[in-house]
């Protein structure tokens, strides 16, 4: 054993090496995946654009260092635009003999965007929303009409009438049916996120269910707004 001490440097250098170059071939396939799946959606993909990791406010944005978004994916789906991509950020901690280690939090975001921005609305599984931190003025954890929607998610709005007219009956009896990732109404976009890695799959399922949330929105919700109807309202761009 006392022969191989000399050498543990140099077999912990090559077994540091062999972790890289796995992981940079991984990640050329995935990236591979990625372009292959959206050529043949009719998507664009790019590899990173800076500007997106600066767009967005709220949970999982706005935390950490090193934000970026990466293996950015855009399109038309379900009838309407979207935007999705990878997006990460480090975190740094000390531990007691003063070694520092850096963790990188990783997260799949897909963005549609709204004919009108009509406040602030944030919908999550039970449990997700509880671990964030509060938004700043948001009525928290808002109870609905239905017991078992109240059950399987948490709430979040600017006031409790933005909650019950945008979630309506229908709404929470589909988002209860799909069980979604969190996803908020903000400004111009609706956005979901969930921990992990960007899948071009669950892409498609999330559009499809954030564009059903934005078709059951009722139209006086967009009145209300400062949205001007003339002859119906289509929500759709």
């Amino acid at each position: 054993m006392t022969d191989l001490v000399p050498v543990l440097p140099w077999l912990f250098g090559l077994a540091v090496v062999a972790v890289l170059v796995v992981g940079f071939v991984l990640e050329r396939k995935r990236r591979e995946h990625l372009l292959l799946f959206a050529t043949r959606r009719g998507w664009r993909y790019v590899g990173e654009d800076p500007s997106l990791a600066q767009r967005f406010d709220g949970t999982p944005f706005g935390r950490g260092e090193r934000r970026r978004a990466r293996n950015v994916l855009t399109g038309t789906e379900s009838g309407r635009p979207f935007t999705a991509f990878d997006y990460s950020y480090e975190t740094h901690s000390t531990d007691s003999k003063g070694h520092r280690s850096t963790q990188t939090h990783r997260f799949a975001v897909c963005a549609v965007p709204l004919p009108a921005p009509v406040g602030m609305l944030e919908v999550a599984p039970e449990g997700v929303l509880s671990r964030a931190a509060g938004a700043v003025g948001l009525v928290q954890d808002i109870d609905l009409e239905s017991e078992g929607f109240n059950r399987r998610f948490s709430v979040r709005a600017a006031d409790r009438k933005l909650a019950s007219d945008v979630l309506t009956p229908r709404t929470m009896q589909y988002l209860e049916s799909v069980r979604p990732a969190a996803w908020r109404l903000q400004g111009a976009h609706v956005v979901s996120w969930r921990s992990g890695r960007l899948d071009p799959a669950e892409v498609v399922r999330t559009c499809a269910v954030l564009c059903r949330v934005v078709d059951g929105i009722p139209s006086f919700v967009w009145k209300d707004a400062g949205t001007r109807l003339a002859g119906g309202y289509d929500p759709r761009p």
